[in-house]
């Protein structure tokens, strides 16, 4: 351990003079917002100490654990703003009930197997960071009664467990070194943060930053160039913080750069939870399709010198914040109450070093490498029609049955979109039903199905992009993946954006024998169809739906079967073959806040598509599944 890593306190990301900066806040509307709502908030939790839970919920203990440092961290920024130890002494009484939680796991609660080396899971990474950030922030004031019970929980409860459940070479958790989920870094870096802050007070700080550095190592070696994120958006928040935590606590610490924060991946992934969440919707695909910016953001940012993210998180805050009226509530900061984030604005927000704009070159159209999803916008950073697109594998966690399914975003709303998961339960993990559940099944999706079924899961579709005179997109092919009852010569799927004034849809399938075809569009919003043609109407949006077929079909409206009594169905929007044939080609033109028309012609193999301030003669199919325009 490093000279460095013996100092008293402050070293881990929150530098000694940022924390000093709490006195003295920068004017920034941001910044006083938060700081009037966390003023609101801390008060309640100085004389309640009792954390409600729903002890029926999903993984309770990990939702008290997250509660816990949501408290632990607001009131310790309370007490570096306003110098009153009531706040801290608060504080550290959360730190004495998590010392006195009989089980930090919800897995060995249910096993009951109350041994805090069974595991360390999820629960054990938060609570790690939670003490590690408690002792960081009050070493050099801390009583040796207060001392000795951050240090003695950390060794019984997270460092000794760390060590003994990734230890021992072939024998480590089965996150350890996996690259493709949040588990890893929220294991890995809340144990490595931990060991960061405590350094020489604790004996077995060495081996678990080396363990860490190990296990983390995995997960952002695993980004390609442009940061995509399997888990896709929400998880990508979750895993993310606790990553980025660990690697620019571990720069502070040690007075090097990371490794791992030079790498063009890491860099990169700061913009894509901003690319698939267009206008702060939601876009993303499997579970948790949520986004909301979180402060840690901004802090990676500024170290990776990326002023476009800098606006950006910082427009979607202003907006959560300044501009939004339902923020009075503070519990509704966000959308994300279960997080600290007001107290880490103050921490982490650059002040009036934000630029007012910076330059956003990101591309309208755009393959995410490696992952294969895509998106088309007609501009950025605030595109008026958007369009995200499910290629790739779902051999990945958190994944849906959805390979094909878009979300069709117009101005600040998702009128297309597919149903995710709202609630975890039981059956959420369990590999023998979970893709029974409606939300991940491909029933529930915007999919190119055939014969009632989408693809298979687990399955793979390959990712083309494509450009045309007045036109970009995207082809989407499925034929090897494609197992519908017959043996298929071609699927796939066309996503393309006319003029930036359209989107138009192809979905195409040859078989050897007739099958039935169909494109599954669900909303949340008012559905009218008539006909060949629909209209979506949205709180302020709108958007004109009109189809073509290369053969008989027909417009059929459903409705959603959510699982959860307290999720509203959804419309459902089919398009349907009107019977079984071997060559189905459906098209789909959707139109934001006009009226759109499209024709195709069998004979010509020609497709017309035109509307407010576009025209679009398309002819199929030229090249296997693909067009020329």
């Amino acid at each position: 351990m490093t000279d460095k890593l013996s100092s008293n306190s402050h070293r881990l990301l929150v530098s000694r003079t940022r924390w000093q900066r709490l006195k003295t806040l920068p004017d920034n509307p941001v910044v006083r917002r938060a700081a009037k709502l966390l003023d609101e908030q801390v008060e309640i939790w100085t004389n309640n100490f009792d954390i409600p839970i729903d002890r029926t919920a999903h993984n309770w203990h990990l939702l008290r654990a997250r509660h816990a440092q949501k408290r632990v961290v607001s009131l310790l920024v309370q007490y570096g703003r306003t110098g009153d130890r009531t706040f801290r002494d608060a504080a550290l009484e959360y730190i004495r009930i998590m010392a006195g939680w009989d089980y930090w796991s919800w897995i060995t609660w249910r096993e009951d197997n109350p041994e805090p080396n069974a595991i360390f899971d999820l629960s054990y990474g938060e609570n790690s960071l939670t003490l590690a950030l408690a002792y960081d922030w009050l070493a050099a004031e801390l009583t040796l009664e207060e001392r000795s019970l951050i240090i003695d929980t950390a060794r019984q409860r997270a460092l000794v467990p760390y060590i003994a459940r990734n230890g021992t070479e072939g024998e480590e958790s089965w996150y350890y070194r996996r690259p493709d989920s949040n588990w890893n870094t929220v294991c890995n870096g809340g144990a490595g943060t931990l060991a960061l802050a405590l350094g020489d007070a604790c004996p077995e700080s060495a081996r678990v930053l080396e363990l860490a550095e190990e296990g983390v190592r995995h997960y952002f070696e695993f980004m390609q160039e442009d940061g995509a994120w399997p888990e896709g958006i929400g998880y990508w928040g979750y895993g993310h913080r606790y990553g980025y935590y660990y690697l620019l606590s571990h720069e502070r610490a040690t007075g090097r750069p990371h490794p791992l924060l030079e790498r063009p991946g890491s860099r990169n992934t700061l913009r894509f939870p901003l690319l698939f969440s267009p206008n702060g919707v939601p876009a993303s695909f499997g579970d948790v399709n949520r986004f909301f910016p979180l402060p840690f953001h901004y802090a990676a940012a500024v170290r990776c010198g990326m002023p476009d993210v800098l606006v950006e998180v910082d427009r979607r805050f202003n907006r959560l914040l300044v501009e939004t009226p339902n923020c009075e509530d503070p519990k509704q900061i966000g959308k994300s109450s279960t997080w600290p984030t007001l107290a880490e604005l103050l921490l982490f927000h650059p002040g009036e070093t934000v630029p007012r704009e910076a330059v956003c070159s990101w591309p309208c159209v755009s393959v995410q490498k490696g992952l294969e999803w895509s998106y088309l916008a007609d501009g950025w950073p605030r595109p008026s029609l958007y369009a995200s697109v499910r290629g790739g594998t779902t051999k990945a966690p958190h994944t849906h049955q959805d390979l094909t399914s878009v979300t069709i975003v117009v101005g600040e709303e998702a009128l297309i979109a597919p149903i995710s998961t709202r609630e975890y339960i039981d059956t959420t993990f369990y590999d023998g039903r979970r893709f029974e559940l409606y939300e991940n099944a491909a029933a529930s999706k915007n999919v190119f199905m055939v014969n009632g079924v989408g693809l298979p899961q687990p399955a793979t579709v390959s990712t083309e992009q494509l450009a045309g005179n007045g036109w970009d997109g995207v082809l989407l092919d499925g034929t090897d993946a494609a197992v519908f009852g017959t043996p298929v010569h071609a699927y796939g799927r066309v996503v393309l954006m006319l003029h930036k004034r359209a989107l138009l849809i192809l979905d195409r399938v040859t078989l050897r024998n007739p099958g039935q075809a169909e494109a599954r569009f669900h909303s949340e919003f008012q559905i009218q169809a008539a006909n060949n043609s629909a209209q979506i109407q949205g709180a302020s949006e709108r958007a004109h739906m009109a189809f073509a077929a290369s053969v008989p079909a027909v417009l059929v409206q459903g409705m959603g079967l959510p699982t959860c009594y307290e999720q509203k169905p959804e419309a459902v929007l089919r398009w349907m073959t009107q019977g079984r044939f071997p060559d189905s080609l459906l098209v789909t033109l959707i139109t934001p806040n006009g009226e759109g028309y499209v024709t195709l012609d069998p004979t010509q193999r020609m497709i017309e598509a035109k509307g407010p301030g576009f025209a679009s003669r398309l002819q199929y199919p030229v090249k296997g599944l693909g067009i020329d325009g």
